[in-house]
């Protein structure tokens, strides 16, 4: 695993999901995001290894659950996999581009992005 690649994935999409001007399009349309995802070796499952990892809150659907917990949250691949599958579900299931650019959801993405970003930093 590439950390240090992990580690500017991270620092990249959290500087664009902070940015309240990024468009639904920018967070969700590029596929550099899934390329990313891909090569890491982080794994689209809907979420379940995550939720499973957590079954007693809702981490994968809620900021403020996701908060209480993410300081226990020590796994890459486990992050990084929640993190892509949140992502592809906008990516691909939800009705509109510009449901990502919701508030709740682009702070359950910094949430997730900054944990990332901590845990690949050298």
């Amino acid at each position: 695993m590439d950390t240090k690649k992990i580690h500017e994935f991270a620092l990249h999409w959290y500087a664009l999901f902070a940015d309240e001007a990024a468009t639904g399009y920018q967070l969700c349309d590029d596929t550099s995001f899934a390329n990313s995802c891909f090569s890491f070796g982080f794994e689209m499952d809907c979420g379940n290894a995550f939720k499973e990892a957590y079954t007693e809150r809702n981490v994968f659907n809620d900021k403020n659950e996701l908060a209480d917990i993410i300081d226990s949250v020590t796994d890459i691949a486990l992050l990084g996999s929640a993190i892509f599958s949140q992502w592809r579900y906008y990516n691909h299931w939800s009705y509109s581009t510009e449901d990502i650019t919701a508030k709740n959801v682009r702070e359950w993405f910094m949430i997730a992005l900054d944990k990332l970003r901590v845990l690949t930093e050298d």
